[in-house]
């Protein structure tokens, strides 16, 4: 049977957000960006035995991803077509992936490295989302656990969409019982629609791991629904290396330019004050 856009949100990385250790901060996330940057294939390979025919979901991520958009490469689109992916067999790679990340064993990260590093430098290339996206989840009331004036991270890869209408629409949340709906005004989403698995059905907007928030405030909708509102601030530190590092002959080389550019300064303003007087 094939896997519908509902059944994906039922299921889902849009659902995990109960997951996520609020109460404490952890340890910002660092160490993948000096992992080599390799094909898919290669840098998941260090993870494949969490998973059922991984190579299968692999093979069909890149074959989805041949012609990438936003300037990415075949593999980093491909990195976020896997993310997306419900697999028909056993855990899903965002399952997984997610319930590492929440973990405060930085070590267990150690082996998602190279995967990480092709997905995050993805997520990097996109141009960010400014604005207000939503998750939720049915059956439990989360506001016990986010008081107005908290400020926290969300660890795990955050999936959102662009409108609750999504959500509603569909069994993941519906129109009754006790629901918990998020509504996050964001300034570093990252639209993920062109490289999705479900780009035809889903407007996929993802927060990066590490992305801090502060609760603004709280509403009681009535039937059972309670609507909390978030906003992304500045964490007190980064709390997730950027992927881009440089290589050691690069820092050389910088190093060295930078007592040139000071030789060349006093030169070039004596240039300037020649050509005014001339």
């Amino acid at each position: 049977m094939a896997t519908t856009s509902a059944d994906n949100l039922a299921n889902s990385r849009y659902t995990d957000v109960k997951e996520e250790p609020v109460d404490k901060l952890l340890i910002p996330i660092n160490g993948y960006q000096n992992a080599p940057r390799l094909p898919l294939e290669e840098a998941v390979s260090s993870v494949s035995h969490f998973f059922i025919d991984l190579e299968e979901n692999v093979y069909i991520a890149k074959h989805n991803c041949q012609n990438p958009e936003d300037g990415l490469t075949q593999d980093e689109s491909a990195a976020i077509h896997l993310y997306t992916m419900q697999f028909p067999s056993g855990d899903s790679l965002y399952a997984i992936l997610n319930q590492t990340l929440r973990t405060e064993r930085r070590n267990s990260l150690i082996p998602w490295f190279p995967f990480l590093k092709l997905f995050i430098i993805a997520l990097f290339k996109l141009e960010s989302v400014k604005g207000v996206v939503w998750r939720g989840i049915k059956g439990i009331d989360l506001s016990f656990k986010y008081k107005t004036g908290m400020k926290f991270a969300w660890w795990g890869v955050s999936s959102c969409t662009m409108t609750p209408d999504a959500l509603e629409a569909t069994d993941f949340l519906g129109k009754t019982g006790t629901r918990t709906l998020f509504s996050i005004e964001c300034v570093s989403g990252k639209s993920i629609k062109k490289h999705s698995h479900y780009s035809d059905t889903e407007k996929e907007v993802v927060l990066m791991p590490g992305t801090f928030f502060e609760v603004v405030g709280q509403v009681d909708a009535g039937s059972n629904l309670h609507i909390i509102h978030l906003k992304e601030i500045q964490p007190p530190f980064p709390l997730i290396k950027p992927p881009f590092v440089q290589t050691q002959q690069e820092s050389l080389k910088a190093q060295q330019q930078e007592p040139r550019k000071a030789q060349q300064q006093p030169l070039l303003k004596v240039q300037q004050e020649s050509q005014q007087i001339t």
